[in-house]
């Protein structure tokens, strides 16, 4: 069942199998809009990226998916345009764990607020912060 609303979304499988390798490693936010809402999906794309160092302290990668095709940034390369066959419709944000399990969704633009707060209140990011402070002492 995991990414299960991305092959749904984005019936690619090839493409599922992209966002399979972040699993366990980093969490996702997919930002997904179609043509008319594609100003909406880069302005949420780029107050994202302005948080570089908050996204690769979560572990944070970034999909910008609209028309037909999709910028990946990790926070630390340039970013990487992968052209795809989508069909997506209106705009949508979706927070993905290192599970692989959604975890916020919304049809809005969000403020990155709303995506590290969220993050920093699950238990895996509570342990690894747990894990950091330990390593502090």
């Amino acid at each position: 069942m995991k990414y299960l609303i991305i092959v749904c979304l984005i019936s690619n499988v090839m493409w599922s199998q992209n966002l399979d390798s972040h699993l366990w490693n980093n969490r996702v936010i997919l930002i997904m809009a179609d043509e008319a809402n594609a100003k909406l999906a880069e302005y949420q794309f780029n107050v994202l990226k302005a948080e570089k160092n908050k996204l690769k302290d979560r572990k944070i990668v970034i999909y910008k998916c609209a028309s037909n095709s999709c910028v990946f940034y990790n926070g630390e390369a340039a970013t990487k345009t992968i052209k795809k066959d989508l069909s997506i419709k209106g705009f949508e944000t979706v927070l993905i764990g290192l599970d692989g399990g959604e975890k916020f969704k919304s049809k809005k633009f969000e403020k990155p607020s709303v995506f590290l707060d969220l993050i920093d209140t699950m238990p895996m990011r509570r342990q690894e912060l747990k894990n950091l402070n330990k390593g502090n002492e």
